[in-house]
């Protein structure tokens, strides 16, 4: 399931993140979208707490699916550069969950980075 469209024109980055919160609820413990960070067309943002009860703030852009801080609403400097995307909602929570990946089948292979 790619929740993320390839072509620039018709995504709409809060509609899709609307549509990972919606269709992965089951996924991980806790998952919303960030109330105080901005969304617009071109990013949003999604807290996400995983099944081992780890927090995270992803940015959804075109490109894909990035982690920007370890907690819910931030974006930190210390992730804020990270340039590991991940290009599926599942790829994603497979990336940063261990247990979703046993309990759900899924693999944890991520990932492009940036720099490609």
């Amino acid at each position: 399931m790619a929740l993320v469209q390839r072509d620039e024109n018709d995504f709409h980055a809060l509609r899709e993140a609307q549509m990972m919160v919606d269709t992965c609820q089951d996924f991980a413990d806790h998952l919303i979208l960030a109330e105080y960070l901005p969304h617009c067309c071109s990013v949003a943002y999604i807290n996400i707490r995983t099944l081992e009860q780890v927090a995270w703030c992803v940015e959804l852009s075109c490109v894909g699916y990035r982690i920007v801080a370890y907690d819910f609403d931030m974006v930190a400097d210390d992730v804020a550069n990270c340039d590991t995307i991940y290009e599926t909602a599942h790829q994603l929570l497979a990336g940063i969950s261990p247990l979703y990946g046993e309990k759900y089948g899924f693999g944890r292979e991520p990932l492009k980075t940036s720099k490609e």
